[in-house]
């Protein structure tokens, strides 16, 4: 069973996201998203690997509160020891008494010089929590500040769209059927000039969610079969291997694009809300 940190890997890469675009977008550094993705969690503290790795699953568009818990039972998993038997807890016992009585002594004959030493280590350590809490403020001040600037729109989000939604909600207002001319590789692009919730499904794999920021844009490749539901299509452009689906009309309404290579078809459903 593959680890979670690979799964997010292979996720990005399914989106057509590369790291120095998260990079531009988090200021997270490369190193440190290159970190997450092979799993070396202990480059720097726990705190700051749990902001990061929040992040990053936001951008790619996985659930960061998910991921957060894979990353803590991933982290227990690896740290987690087996229970001592009741033997050894009494050796350890008669140990940690013995260490007590000794430590008690050395206590005992500390001098002014050591004192002074433990004192500053205590001074250090008190220093380095503050500058972590404050570090930390920062940081979400800053998310907090710019996300609104990250997203301009005049779209109003209201979630995503399932398919009970669509059956109880809408009705189709139209179904054109094109013939697919295209030649493999195939590439659909997702090009937004509004922000956009939207939904992907990949040959075989699960259907994905993913909320895509004005200005942006994504790539897809697939083999077989390559389906995206778009909540609006107010000021989204689609690409088939560089090519403009050009029957995508500007709808603040959802639209389904299928795409079936052994068909050789391209399906475009516009729906209405249902009287």
């Amino acid at each position: 069973m593959s680890e979670f940190y690979t799964e997010l890997k292979t996720l990005r890469k399914q989106q057509g996201i590369n790291l120095e675009e998260i990079h531009n977008r988090t200021k997270i550094n490369l190193s440190y998203l290159e970190a997450i993705e092979d799993g070396r969690f202990n480059l720097l503290p726990h705190t700051y690997i749990r902001l990061f790795i929040r992040a990053y699953a936001t951008e790619i568009g996985a659930n960061p509160e998910e991921i957060v818990n894979n990353l803590e039972n991933f982290l227990g998993n690896k740290t987690s020891a087996p229970k001592p038997k009741k033997e050894e807890s009494l050796k350890k016992l008669e140990k940690a008494q013995s260490s007590d009585k000794e430590n008690a002594v050395v206590l005992q004959n500390h001098n002014a010089k050591n004192v002074r030493t433990e004192t500053l280590k205590g001074i250090i350590l008190v220093g380095i929590l503050i500058f972590s809490i404050y570090i930390i403020r920062v940081i979400n001040e800053e998310e907090a500040t710019n996300t609104p600037l990250e997203y301009p729109s005049e779209f109003v989000e209201e979630g995503p769209i399932t398919d009970q939604d669509l059956q109880n909600n809408f009705d189709i207002l139209s179904e054109k059927i094109q013939e697919l001319k295209s030649e493999p590789p195939y590439i659909f692009k997702l090009a937004a000039a509004e922000r956009v919730w939207y939904l992907t499904k990949i040959d075989t794999l699960k259907p994905i969610e993913n909320l895509i920021p004005s200005g942006d844009n994504r790539l897809y490749k697939f083999g077989q079969t390559f389906e995206i539901l778009l909540k609006h299509t107010r000021g989204i452009n689609l690409y088939l291997n560089g090519a403009a689906l050009n029957s995508i009309d500007s709808s603040s309404n959802p639209v389904r694009v299928s795409l079936s290579i052994a068909d050789k078809t391209v399906t475009i459903q516009q729906f209405v809300p249902n009287s």
